[in-house]
């Protein structure tokens, strides 16, 4: 549909003929080619470098962190208790003073009680891949969820320093259980709840599914040839970081700084000691809200650990 001119507009449109026509002899004459590229030069033009399409907090947080079975990250409820086996016992307590004094900085649960019941057990081994075929034969649970097919491929040794973690569900009520492959058969004495009492979530929420995500214990596994020449304090920084979340993809590069590349394959930058991304995204970790979805949890430690990537930002 077409909007009818006022009168003065089309009064004004009437003089756009002469005023063409006066403009036409005084229009200069265009510049040559020559005296553009003489009247340009020494002048740079530097375009803006392109954004990246991904964000790369929550891409490493994607790729690094995984979810449990409730599709949520895990972190330790119960105060984190560490023993650190098979080195002298000052080199032990070093690492273990290392773990919890991380642990308080990102405000993790800090066990008081010298007597403590460990759920982050460090071994220094020379030997990782027999102890952990050991542990397999007669402690599987400790390998965390898998299934029977995958037993031979969860038990590869194939870093100098190796995780495995096991985690639990809860819900509301207090009912949790632990995410092993087949929890039915085992009862709730042994720490998990029959199928019947299985925790469930609450549907219809957009924001939680009442339920959260648990850390239950770390089994950290040291290779003592391999991390003969590291720095103590690198390596207990490491072991930190490794201990108060579920990790799983360590074993390639990353662009971002963080101390996890100090065991990472064909690093240059490697850190000797946590970075500010690592504080940051640990912090996140233990300051979302527990029952919130997955996604939202994401968000929210990506969004903590871009702050510690801001510092880098060049």
């Amino acid at each position: 549909m077409r909007t009818a001119l006022p009168f003065a507009a089309l009064a004004f449109t009437a003089s756009i003929g002469v005023a063409a026509a006066s403009a036409r002899q005084t229009v200069p004459a265009p510049v040559s080619k020559a005296a553009s590229a003489s009247d340009l030069s020494g002048i740079t033009v530097t375009a803006e470098k392109p954004k990246p399409l991904i964000n790369p907090a929550s891409q490493f947080v994607r790729e690094h962190l995984p979810q449990s079975q409730s599709e949520q990250f895990p972190r330790f409820r119960d105060a984190v208790c560490v023993k650190v086996i098979g080195l002298p016992p000052e080199f032990g307590a070093f690492i273990a003073k290392r773990v919890a004094e991380m642990a308080g900085e990102v405000r993790a649960p800090v066990a008081k009680d010298a007597a403590c019941v460990p759920n982050v057990h460090v071994v220094f081994t020379t030997n990782p891949q027999a102890l952990i075929d050991d542990i397999a034969k007669r402690k599987d649970i400790l390998i965390g969820f898998h299934y029977f097919s995958q037993s031979k491929k969860v038990t590869v040794v194939n870093r100098p320093i190796q995780a495995w973690y096991v985690t639990r569900t809860r819900d509301t009520t207090g009912n949790s259980w632990i995410e092993v492959a087949n929890p039915c058969p085992i009862t709730a004495g042994n720490g998990l709840a029959p199928c019947a009492d299985r925790p469930v979530g609450r549907a219809g929420s957009r924001l939680s599914n009442d339920m959260s995500a648990e850390l239950v214990h770390s089994l950290i596994l040291a290779d003592a040839n391999k991390v003969a020449g590291e720095k103590i304090d690198a390596v207990a920084d490491y072991i930190a970081v490794l201990a108060l979340a579920k990790w799983q993809g360590l074993e390639k590069c990353n662009a971002i700084p963080t101390v996890l590349n100090l065991m990472a394959e064909d690093c240059a930058d490697r850190p000797q000691a946590a970075t500010d991304t690592d504080l940051a995204l640990l912090s996140g970790l233990y300051a979302v809200d527990p029952r919130e979805l997955g996604s939202l949890q994401r968000a929210s430690i990506a969004g903590r650990m871009a702050q510690g990537l801001q510092p880098s930002v060049k």
